[in-house]
């Protein structure tokens, strides 16, 4: 049995191994992996390259981005909380993987609440409900008013069950009193896809995602969620115009590590976001596409998790969904 000498021994030695480590090596000292759990095209994974090319100015390291789809981000999430934590595997996370993924999918083991540290909160986003441009409504009273005729003839695409947009058009079904078809698309790059090409009737999209639709006239916006018009989209009515004030389907994103992750690391990469954040060309990004940009210290992202994970049990439980 060791006696109590070596075990002080060895403990000492840890110590003076760990006050090597931080004054002798300088994070980061290679690349950084940044994960996306989502396809490429959506949100998340147009955001996220953007806080790359910003955050490697800062780091002085590559970032590399690795998209891990599937289980409506669970599968990319799994990847970070499963991996070292030592800051060079970061997750983009939203509210999606991070919070309505585990309450849909409940034979999951991720936890993002319980296995990830914040990094920080990069932006709140609004969007728009947006149908084909062939279809018979061009407003969401005419919307609600051909569902009403139609019970479950309209059919609404979604990113995947238990995807954020997925819960919120079941919530403005709900809301309006009518019926639709749900018809989960695996990505957000295969929802804009089937939107555009008449597959399903409606959707809720961010505005990112939304542009080459717009643009070439395939899709035409019913409503945006933005508490005003934005500049961009100036012939567009809200939410609120509408009569919908008690439905809200904005969304976050934000960047997270494993739990024990060291808090200089923490902060390093906290420090390397608000940088990218306050970058010109993002900003203006940002405000064409509906971002408020929020940065700040890790707690706004700790805070705004609490707060969903405060509501969204309910929402889930009251909505009934159940990943299939």
């Amino acid at each position: 049995m060791p006696s109590r000498r070596t075990f002080l021994a060895a403990a000492s030695a840890l110590a003076a191994a760990r006050a090597s480590w931080a004054q002798g090596n300088v994070y980061p000292d290679h690349p950084i992996k940044l994960v996306v759990p989502n396809l490429p095209g959506g949100p998340s994974d147009i955001v996220g390259r953007m806080l790359a090319d910003g955050m490697r100015a800062s780091l002085g390291q590559p970032i590399v981005i690795d998209n891990r789809p599937g289980a409506a981000g669970l599968i990319g999430t799994a990847a970070v909380t499963s991996a070292p934590a030592d800051g060079y595997t970061v997750l983009v996370t939203s509210r999606s993987n991070h919070v309505i993924a585990p309450l849909v999918q409940k034979s999951t083991k991720v936890e993002p609440g319980r296995d990830l540290a914040p990094v920080g909160l990069a932006l709140r986003a609004v969007g728009m409900l947006a149908a084909p441009a062939k279809a018979p409504y061009k407003t969401l009273k005419q919307l609600v008013a051909y569902a009403k005729a139609n019970p479950s003839k309209v059919f609404y695409g979604s990113a995947g069950i238990g995807a954020a947009n997925h819960i919120s058009m079941e919530q403005f079904r709900q809301l309006a009193g009518i019926e639709m078809t749900h018809v989960p698309f695996r990505g957000s790059g295969g929802l804009i896809t089937g939107l555009m090409g008449g597959e399903v009737g409606l959707a809720l999209l961010d505005f990112s995602s939304a542009q080459p639709g717009l643009q070439s006239g395939a899709i035409v916006p019913l409503v945006q969620t933005a508490s005003k018009r934005l500049a961009s989209l100036p012939n567009v009515p809200t939410l609120i115009e509408s009569d919908f004030r008690k439905f809200d389907p904005s969304f976050w994103i934000g960047l997270a590590v494993p739990k024990g992750t060291p808090g200089s690391v923490i902060a390093a990469l906290n420090r390397a976001l608000n940088a990218a954040l306050a970058d010109t060309q993002l900003r203006a990004r940002a405000q064409v596409n509906g971002w408020e940009l929020v940065g700040g210290a890790p707690k706004a992202l700790a805070d705004t998790v609490a707060q969903d994970l405060a509501e969204y049990p309910e929402i889930v439980r009251r909505l009934d969904i159940k990943a299939s």
